[in-house]
């Protein structure tokens, strides 16, 4: 396999304030997580589809995500850790056995990714070692300490970092070990190749592609499929 696709469903959703994890709500009659999927599903440059997932959700996704929706590149559901850095660590060690090319890494509540997106990511690792997109911000930005404004960001140099991330996997798996995540913690996988004095190529992508934190997300959700239909 050359592409894989891992689609990250492990976190709690504690911000969401829902007895399900938000990846799980339903919106239109299909949870989250499955939006997110079914697009690397249909992308034809994806050979396989990792799901990592809570523990306790691997069976509930078997059952009601894949199964139910008809997956057929799905190669396992395994189980994520205690932060997301440990879960993308759990991801890379599974793929040791399968060795893909080029590993493409998304937030499962991020359901407005474009197959277009992937695919250009995927076409850009034919030449680089990572790609990700960042999409533009038009608010003005503070740095604040104590309570108070102490400057003011030039947004022109400053963007949203996004999903799905790409990267060699023979790359990411080496910088990707414990030591070294332990120690830097990263929020986002493209991190550790900065931190490395790496280089990471950036794609722009439109505001569309939204992660699902708030029930208010629902409400921007639930128009973005309203103005597909129509």
């Amino acid at each position: 396999m050359v592409n894989i696709g891992i689609i990250m469903g492990a976190g709690s959703g504690r911000r969401f304030g829902h007895r399900l994890p938000k990846q799980y709500h339903k919106i239109n009659n299909k949870e989250i997580i499955a939006y997110s999927g079914l697009i690397f599903e249909r992308a034809s440059c994806i050979d396989g589809i990792l799901f990592v997932v809570e523990k306790k959700f691997i069976q509930f996704v078997k059952e009601n995500i894949v199964k139910k929706y008809g997956f057929k590149k799905v190669i396992d559901i395994i189980s994520g850790g205690k932060e997301r850095f440990n879960s993308v660590y759990n991801a890379i060690e599974y793929l040791n056995k399968i060795k893909p090319e080029n590993i493409l890494i998304h937030d499962g509540v991020r359901p407005f990714v474009s197959k277009g997106l992937i695919e250009n990511i995927v076409k850009l690792l034919k030449k680089q070692q990572a790609v990700i997109p960042l999409v533009n911000i038009y608010a003005t930005l503070k740095i604040v300490k104590n309570g108070y404004v102490i400057k003011t960001l030039d947004r022109q140099n400053v963007k949203l970092a996004a999903t799905p991330q790409g990267f060699k996997y023979d790359i990411l798996k080496k910088l990707y070990n414990e030591d070294n995540i332990n120690k830097i913690r990263p929020t986002d996988e493209s991190y550790v190749f900065e931190k490395a004095g790496l280089k990471v190529k950036y794609i722009e992508e439109d505001e569309r592609n939204i992660k699902i934190t708030t029930k208010n997300d629902i409400e921007i959700m639930k128009l973005f499929l309203s103005m597909e239909e129509i």
